[in-house]
């Protein structure tokens, strides 16, 4: 599946999204759902108001951590959106007021882009999130 977000294209490989059963899927929301007691002011934002994420060349939207690969991570996520799991928040910054885009995606990349190509509008977020908040979460994460 090829996602467009801005002049960014990304590749969801169809067989994760198979494995998650997402065929079909409609979201009913605009935004996944989130544990909004596990972090304090999470708020929604546009998908389109975040500019887009450019990794090191070689380096792909979707990839591993230290723990999962990076198909483990996408259907994780897709599952959970299917069955209406809580899902951590995105972290962004406010950009500056001059440029194009309104927040700027500091963590959270495959929560976003699984986002998008489960046709979300909005991704719950939290600003300025601090690095000793994020181990409260489950390995949904990223």
């Amino acid at each position: 599946m090829k996602l467009r977000h801005h002049d960014l294209q990304i590749e969801l490989d169809d067989t994760w999204w198979t494995e998650a059963g997402m065929e079909g899927f409609v979201p009913l929301t605009r935004a996944y759902h989130v544990d909004a007691n596990a972090a304090q002011g999470v708020f929604e934002i546009r998908i389109d108001e975040v500019r887009p994420v450019r990794r090191n060349p070689g380096v792909g939207i979707f990839n591993d951590d230290e723990e999962r690969s990076a198909r483990e991570r996408v259907v994780s996520i897709l599952r959970g959106f299917r069955n209406g799991s809580a899902i951590p928040p995105v972290e962004v910054v406010s950009e500056p007021p001059d440029t194009d885009f309104r927040y700027k995606l500091v963590a959270g990349v495959h929560r976003f882009y699984c986002s998008l190509g489960a046709g979300f509008s909005h991704v719950p977020a939290v600003e300025g999130w601090e690095p000793e908040n994020r181990s409260s979460y489950s390995k949904l994460g990223n």
